[in-house]
């Protein structure tokens, strides 16, 4: 597969091809990448800060418990309401009212709200929550916000949004971003993460769509090579070599993919040598993430942009539309870098 990679990102760790729906095979061709001008970037975190995101914007109802345990549900265990905890020794941070998920008996018991047609595709969001944790004789313990996520072929898939490392002793701000790809079903978002029999206590939850932020000025950059490809091995001459699998699925290279580039890199490169026909197939896969991934960390520089560009098909056997994309892991976050839905055999391109 030949790939054009633009996007600014740094500590990028992983790139990877991701397809929305298992399917028996998949085949890709060689990899390309070259730079052009900023671009926006997304990265998750998990921190402790002073005041939440509020407004009225926000997509969760009953963030701050005003209305009881309306709209809240328990997952795998109980919810109770409080207004304060050990002889007022717990009180909320914001507000009158703070939540707690008991009775876990697994680390992935905790607190949800579905928010089904709230959210949006393609949009990014960014989640803070005030939590902390309570009894089971743990001090210190990590508390993950998650989304589950329904596709309509009623494929399951768990997002983790951020992670934090909260205590009995204070509350703490748990803080991330996501952004989802196509047209969910349902969508719930929950937090789960500390040993069974330790309480989850939750004092209010944002989710809002991310403001945009106005670009700083791009520093001044010298001899940067426009069309430089970062892809190792991206026409596949020493094998396999570069690539390996994400997940337990399998890599082989094949012959009979287009030898010319596909439209968004021709037109960004204009003339350049034909690709050599090889390609990657994937085979094995049991889940939407897994496909072939080679590592980029170090190769990627601030304040350039790079263009993705590259020939994707699948494989016999599907019988509806498939949404094939490139993803980024980027400090154990992903990002989207583009992708291309498709209902028969035939190579298409997907850039971004």
């Amino acid at each position: 597969m030949e790939i054009f990679f633009l996007s600014l990102l740094f500590h990028l760790s992983l790139f990877v091809l991701r397809w929305g729906f298992p399917v028996e095979s998949v085949s890709l061709p060689n990899l390309l990448a070259l730079e052009t001008n900023p671009s926006f970037h997304v990265i998750n975190q998990s921190k402790r800060t002073g005041h939440p995101a509020n407004g009225s914007n926000n997509i969760i109802l009953n963030p701050t418990f005003e209305d009881g345990l309306s709209n809240w549900s328990a997952k795998g265990c109980d919810i109770l309401l409080h207004e304060s905890m050990e002889d007022g020794k717990v009180l909320p941070l914001y507000g009158k009212f703070f939540a707690s998920a008991i009775n876990r008996t697994r680390s992935w018991n905790g607190i949800e709200q579905e928010i089904t047609g709230r959210v949006q595709p393609n949009l990014a969001y960014e989640v803070t929550a005030a939590v902390r944790i309570y009894g089971g004789n743990v001090s210190s313990a990590g508390i993950q916000a998650t989304l589950w996520v329904q596709s309509p072929d009623i494929h399951e898939q768990y997002i983790r949004i951020a992670i934090l490392q909260a205590t009995d002793k204070d509350w703490g701000q748990l803080q991330g971003k996501f952004l989802l790809n196509g047209s969910p079903l349902r969508v719930i978002i929950f937090l789960e993460g500390p040993p069974p029999g330790t309480d989850i206590l939750i004092n209010n939850l944002v989710v809002k769509h991310v403001e945009k932020v106005p670009p700083s000025l791009r520093p001044f950059i010298k001899n940067e090579a426009f069309g430089v490809n970062i892809i190792e091995n991206s026409n596949l001459d020493d094998g396999i070599n570069g690539w390996f699998p994400l997940g337990n699925c399998f890599l082989s290279m094949e012959f009979g993919s287009p030898i010319e580039l596909p439209p968004m890199a021709r037109n960004s490169l204009g003339f350049h040598e034909r690709l050599s026909g090889r390609y990657l197939r994937v085979t094995n896969r049991a889940d939407t993430w897994m496909g072939p991934a080679q590592m980029i960390s170090g190769k990627l520089k601030l304040h350039l942009t790079y263009q993705v560009s590259a020939w994707v098909r699948i494989g016999p056997g599907s019988t509806r539309a498939q949404v094939v994309n490139v993803a980024l892991s980027v400090d154990g976050n992903w990002v989207n870098g583009g992708q291309v839905e498709f209902n028969d055999e035939s190579w298409h391109e997907v850039g971004g």
